[in-house]
């Protein structure tokens, strides 16, 4: 069968998914091209339609901006007249470590029954090698269109860095792959319309997904590392954090500190593609390694703030755990490894209370379960404040505790 190029004269942009990736890429595109945005978020669309983002992952001028140029909707049918469809939906893992594609397959089926010809789908959610021509296609095929005659595909992975300011969609340099090699110069053109860095062109999808999960990867082994070795400095009575600062001193060495990890990339990524690697027969002995590592730190981190309690000789001791979100200064919630802890510590019949001013509370039951504080009214009655993360707004609140009464984190890992 002869591939052929979709015509993109005129590009009308879908963008599906309005969350920490999607949005920003809808406030981004907005710049240059007419652009729907998508989310099956009835509550998610009326705040974004009022110029709202309660993930905080654009701020209300930026998406008012971006509003004049495109509207936000949770009707599918309003994506009709669109020719590029950008899907942006989280691909998590479920309970057992199982990569969980149901959002992905959802959208996929909904795409197939607006799909026009000649239009090219574009996928930037995490997904194992291989996915976007072995599990979307197939879905997408359900629209009657044929593959790379009728529609097209491409792979074009996020590098959102949720919080981080010096990292921006429009300053981060981009992977791009197509389908056929004029759908990649196409959607190549698309990407360096509204970016200001290096545009990757992959050889095929495949080759983009596998840099995705090896990006990831590669972080997950290097903090679990980090993890190991602060194991074993504690066992020598020094500190990792100086060991760190010496070895850094090198030019190749690699300065990543221990931590707990969590969020939607590094701490999930690897399932996806150890579950591909087994569905091939292939082990990859030295990622689960790192990923058992890494998801054993929290209980570590437990037993230590219960020895803490132990070695305080308090019967009965109240103790606040500052901090839910999975990373500083941010109020993303997503596998944040400070529930594990919260867990652990209620599990052995400890008072222990959470706060966090950025998260939102009734999301973090939903999720989780877990009643956090609301307000904090009185932060010195607690017999022991263990500072989870780091926030600037956390930091200037201890300020006003006693300093035997707090712990950080980062001396627990």
């Amino acid at each position: 069968m002869n591939q052929v190029a979709p015509n993109m004269e005129n590009k009308s942009i879908a963008v599906i998914g309005l969350g920490y990736v999607g949005l920003p890429l809808f406030c981004q595109l907005s710049t240059s091209f007419s652009v729907v945005g998508y989310d099956v978020d009835n509550n998610r669309i009326n705040e974004l339609s009022r110029c709202i983002d309660s993930k905080k992952s654009v701020d209300r001028k930026q998406l008012c901006r971006a509003l004049s140029n495109g509207i936000v909707t949770a009707d599918i049918k309003k994506l009709s007249s669109s020719n590029v469809f950008i899907v942006t939906v989280p691909t998590p893992i479920s309970k057992n470590n199982k990569p969980d594609t149901s959002a992905l397959e959802n959208v996929c089926l909904s795409i197939s029954t607006i799909i026009k010809k000649n239009a090219i789908v574009i996928f930037e959610s995490t997904v194992f090698p291989g996915a976007t021509e072995e599990l979307c296609v197939p879905l997408l095929a359900k629209s009657g269109l044929r593959f790379n005659v009728d529609f097209f595909v491409g792979y074009s992975p996020e590098r959102i860095n949720v919080g981080d300011t010096e990292h921006q969609i429009k300053n981060v340099s981009k992977i791009v792959s197509g389908s056929t090699p004029e759908t990649t110069q196409i959607i190549a053109s698309i990407y360096r319309e509204i970016l200001s860095k290096d545009i990757i062109v992959s050889s095929c999808i495949k080759v983009a997904e596998a840099a995705k999960m090896y990006e990831n990867v590669q972080r997950d082994l290097l903090i679990a590392l980090a993890n190991e070795y602060s194991e074993y400095c504690k066992m020598e009575n020094i500190s990792i954090d100086e060991v760190t600062k010496c070895a850094s001193s090198k030019w190749n060495f690699s300065n990543v500190s221990p931590g707990l990890v969590g969020g939607h990339c590094i701490g999930v990524d690897p399932y996806y593609l150890l579950e591909r690697a087994s569905s091939k027969g292939i082990k990859l002995p030295l990622i689960q390694k790192a990923r058992n590592i890494n998801e054993n730190k929290s209980i570590n981190v437990a037993n230590r703030i219960y020895n803490l309690i132990y070695d305080s000789k308090l019967s009965s001791p109240k103790i606040l755990l500052l901090g839910f979100a999975y990373k500083p200064n941010s109020c993303d919630i997503r596998n944040t490894k400070v529930s594990v802890v919260l867990n652990e510590l209620r599990n052995k019949g400890f008072y222990v209370d959470c706060y966090d001013p950025l998260v939102n509370i009734d999301e973090v039951y939903k999720e989780y379960g877990l009643g956090l504080l609301s307000t904090l009214s009185d932060i010195n009655s607690f017999d022991l404040i263990i500072v989870m993360v780091e926030h600037d707004s956390i930091l200037q609140l201890i300020q006003t505790c006693k300093e035997s009464h707090f712990v950080y984190l980062r001396n627990l890992l």
